[in-house]
């Protein structure tokens, strides 16, 4: 019977061809010490993405093909539900996050104690129309909770397997996977991370998004008496 991988990276991707071998690579030369899974969800993507996703496989690799579009959410949660790993890592593919940054993330768990760390995007290398809806997220999420955090939209995050699989998504969700730990008594530390431009693909962010993003923190809030004690360190 094999062994469990110690990390189960999960990265929804959609329509990035150009950017898969890249991030396959990456992955590899920085998590060459570890033991870890990588699963890739392709969201019913319109370009070669599973074609070059097969071609590039190792023995890390699963590929979850979706049969028509299911959003960003349903990605992670297909992902997450198929990870074997003691810890998860969620991560964009479109080469904007960068695998080194993961090994302080796991140490912060391993070593701290936290159910979550998640990255902080110091220096965004996004368009307005992407940081504009995180920014009121992230302002309305510290005035009506006690989840002090700056960057609750960053993709790549590490956490516990059991805080992984306990989260919700569907929907929008994915943007609040920080919150909804935080909902279920999770530990978070917030850290953080390199972020790069878009080089290859474009985005699949637009500006009705927002709408959908502030209607779905809205419910959450509404519908959940929230922790009364902060549970993020930064």
């Amino acid at each position: 019977m094999p062994l469990l991988p110690l990390l189960s990276i999960v990265i929804p991707v959609y329509n990035e061809e150009h950017n898969i071998k890249l991030l396959i690579a990456s992955i590899e030369d920085q998590l060459s010490n570890y033991s870890y899974e990588l699963i890739f969800v392709d969201d019913f993507s319109t370009d070669a993405t599973r074609d070059v996703i097969q071609s590039h496989s190792n023995p890390h690799t699963i590929l979850i093909a979706f049969e028509h579009n299911k959003g960003q959410s349903s990605a992670l949660a297909a992902g997450i539900k198929t990870a074997r790993g003691r810890y998860i890592v969620t991560m964009d593919g479109d080469l904007q996050n960068d695998p080194s940054d993961i090994p302080k993330m796991l140490d912060l768990i391993q070593n701290d104690g936290w159910d979550m760390v998640i990255g902080f995007r110091q220096n965004r290398q996004d368009t307005f129309l992407k940081t504009m809806p995180s920014k009121i997220a992230n302002f309305i999420i510290r005035k009506t909770t006690q989840l002090q955090i700056r960057d609750s939209g960053c993709a790549l995050k590490v956490m516990t397997s059991k805080t992984a699989k306990q989260l919700p998504l569907h929907g929008e969700l994915h943007r609040f996977m920080a919150l909804n730990a935080h909902i279920n008594g999770a530990r978070i530390k917030e850290t953080p991370i390199l972020h790069h431009p878009r080089i290859h693909g474009v985005s699949k962010y637009g500006l009705e998004r927002t709408f959908k993003v502030l209607k779905d923190l809205s419910i959450i809030i509404y519908n959940h008496k929230l922790p009364q004690s902060p549970s993020v360190r930064t």
